[in-house]
């Protein structure tokens, strides 16, 4: 009699602290279903909701200070702009993206699991197993290593071994976010180390752990990034710096884009050093169109031709980003759409590569059928790491107060529904009559300076001596 008295004492006693637990997480969830019912009773899916860091050139630096400042300018921007939300069909009329702020997740954390939705569910799922940056990925664009004026041939130069090695330690910094990476023309240049291009190519892949030198990469539920290398240097028939796809990643790339069709809603990102001819995007035409370097391909008359014709037989490839012209996001036709793919340029984030002073990363964030955002990353360009969240609206600090992040500037967004694409600020055609695509901001009278275009001496490599040096006419 008396266990059975103790046993029943014991029981209210467990019924009151379970009360105590959920009765306050009940009660949050209550109010807000009565103070915000628009938040927490919609459907808004993050499924194919993602964001992209794509690396221009990296060309590493024996002074990495500025390359480890960018870095965290990305992970500041990662955070401050969250992932975006669809509203598919069940949005009631408001078709807007719905950004993932911390209200939103915490009252989803404290809401009782019976409440939430299938999308809810699934979004807390993923938090918990992916973390804060979970469906993020950074994308690299090649062209790793240093580059020095007196020996190409130092360990760590471009296309050596151990510039490989320092190139993924810098990668894997990233706060563990998954990436990939495509070759560049000076990635396969060490000739003092690899007697072929082949050698050169798989110490790259092997160091990486890449399969192939493509990649694809599934990103969300109808998100496919697909990314392109070039396989030769000392071979290469014409000029060394072609950026120079083989037939056998041409045919796996048209392969993978008609196996992944528009009708069935997919979207596809396409990442290679070098553009396509037929991108519209600037060039340096006495330095990359005389060198025979200036798209993918260009001296091969047989092949360059079939990128621009797959972009424009096949409408869900929505966005083409390259590098290799070290041209910063300001320029005239940096961002061009030719029919429903929007081709991008990268600037570089070093120092020693910028051409006229600017250092950027591209950034963009997707959401589902909705929309694709298109981002500059300015490094160039600080300002307190107190400034408040475009999304929150309260201040980020971070533990060493004071410091400083990039600012992070809106250039244009992709209308997934329309197609078109949407520039975020008001654009100048700088004086070129008739042209297709233009900027976000003037060009300046420097920049105009800047597009005679360096003449690159023998022995400088990628590297600019100062901003006086010598111009073509």
């Amino acid at each position: 009699m008396m266990m059975c008295w103790r046993c029943s004492i014991l029981c209210v006693n467990l019924l009151l602290l379970l009360l105590v637990a959920v009765l306050p997480r009940s009660i949050t969830a209550l109010a807000f279903n009565n103070n915000n019912n628009h938040h927490i009773n919609n459907n808004y899916s993050f499924r194919d909701s993602w964001s992209i860091i794509t690396l221009g050139d990296l060309h590493m630096e024996d002074d990495m200070t500025m390359h480890n400042q960018a870095r965290q300018d990305c992970l500041h921007a990662l955070r401050d702009y969250p992932l975006l939300g669809s509203s598919g069909s069940s949005g009631g009329g408001n078709n807007k993206p719905f950004p993932l702020t911390r209200d939103y997740l915490q009252t989803l954390q404290e809401s009782p699991a019976g409440d939430l939705t299938p999308n809810q569910l699934h979004l807390l799922l993923n938090r918990a197993t992916m973390g804060e940056l979970g469906q993020s990925h950074i994308v690299s664009l090649g062209d790793l290593g240093r580059g020095n004026k007196n020996s190409r041939h130092e360990p760590g130069d471009a296309g050596t071994t151990k510039c490989f090695q320092m190139a993924k330690q810098y990668l894997d910094g990233f706060a563990g976010i998954p990436y990939d990476l495509v070759a560049g023309n000076h990635d396969l240049e060490a000739l003092s180390e690899f007697e072929s291009d082949h050698d050169n190519l798989q110490a790259w892949m092997d160091c990486f752990h890449k399969p192939t030198p493509q990649f694809h990469k599934y990103i969300g539920t109808k998100t496919l990034l697909l990314g392109l290398s070039t396989v030769q240097f000392r071979e290469a028939p014409y000029s060394s710096h072609e950026v120079y796809i083989d037939d056998k990643q041409l045919e796996w790339f048209q392969q993978m884009v008609e196996s992944h069709p528009n009708e069935d809603g997919w979207k596809l990102l396409v990442f290679s050093h070098a553009p396509i001819m037929g991108s519209g995007l600037r060039v340096l035409q006495d330095v990359h169109i005389k060198s025979g370097c200036a798209w993918l391909n260009h001296c091969s008359s047989n092949t360059r031709n079939r990128f621009i014709q797959i972009v424009k037989q096949n409408p869900q490839i929505k966005c083409w980003s390259s590098g290799h012209f070290h041209l910063s996001h300001e320029l005239q036709n940096t961002l061009v759409q030719v029919g429903s793919c929007t081709f991008v340029q990268v600037g570089v984030m070093g120092p020693k590569s910028t051409r006229d002073g600017r250092r950027q990363t591209r950034f963009f964030r997707g959401c589902a059928e909705d929309c694709i955002e298109i981002y500059s990353i300015n490094h160039h360009v600080r300002v307190p790491t107190t400034t408040a969240s475009p999304v929150d609206g309260d201040n980020q600090t971070d533990d060493g107060g004071g410091e400083t992040k990039a600012e992070v500037r809106l250039d244009a967004t992709i209308d997934l529904k329309t197609g078109g694409l949407i520039y975020a600020h008001e654009q100048e055609t700088n004086g070129d009559e008739g042209s297709g695509a233009s900027t976000t901001t003037t060009t300046t009278e420097r920049d105009q300076e800047w597009f005679q275009a360096y003449l690159p001496q023998e022995e400088d490599g990628c590297y600019l001596e100062d901003l006086d040096g010598c111009y073509l006419e």
